[in-house]
């Protein structure tokens, strides 16, 4: 480092690979300490876990260990081709949002067109598949359409008690009015939609419903 007077140059790391797992915290609280200084961030892990759910979900990086060399290449080369880019899409800040797993009532960080929409997951009634995209029923009866997959919501918010009853549609136990019995049955949701449920979740329903 070379210092001329009062100025001096810094250098900024612009690829950054980060494990999860760090001696005593996690890879996520030196994102935190960061700032708006962040490298283009690559993940690496040797578990598929919660973390990594939602770190695909944030449409971020990650390379699972043993380290693939085929993968890290591309990984490598989609780098590059980000730090190109000036303006950074919110990415991290969805994922540091949604990996905070505090008690009490969660938000979750969901990509909208001009950033991201925080919705508190007690709000959410419905999730409902539209092919590569998800519909979300909020209590309130507004509509979020999110360019992710049904299977992506269930898994950030399948320990949240929400439930996949249908192919079609992941729902909120703590906002089920009604359960209609029949051959999989219907459940009433507090904004007055009606879900099918397919036979096969039938008696994972009614064991959810049960711990009610």
């Amino acid at each position: 480092m070379s210092h001329q007077g009062s100025n001096s140059y810094v250098a900024h790391p612009q690829v950054l690979f980060l494990d999860i797992e760090l001696k005593d915290k996690t890879g996520f609280d030196l994102l935190r300490t960061l700032g708006e200084q962040r490298p283009h961030v690559i993940f690496t892990t040797a578990h598929e876990s919660y973390a990594v759910k939602a770190i695909r979900f944030s449409a971020l990086d990650y390379l699972l260990k043993p380290i693939d060399p085929q993968e890290l290449s591309d990984a490598i080369a989609k780098a590059m081709e980000a730090t190109r880019v000036t303006e950074k899409p919110p990415m991290v800040d969805m994922l540091l949002k949604n990996i905070d797993r505090s008690i009490g009532e969660r938000v979750i960080a969901l990509p909208v067109s001009d950033g991201l929409e925080l919705v508190h997951v007690n709000e959410i009634v419905v999730c409902e598949s539209d092919s590569n995209y998800t519909t979300l029923h909020l209590r309130d009866d507004k509509r979020f359409v999110i360019s992710r997959t049904l299977k992506e919501f269930e898994d950030l918010l399948g320990e949240q008690d929400f439930i996949r009853v249908h192919n079609s549609h992941l729902i909120s136990r703590k906002h089920i009015k009604k359960y209609i019995k029949g051959e999989g049955g219907e459940v009433i949701m507090s904004n007055g939609m009606n879900i099918a449920v397919s036979r096969r979740k039938k008696q994972e329903l009614t064991e959810a419903l049960e711990r009610l």
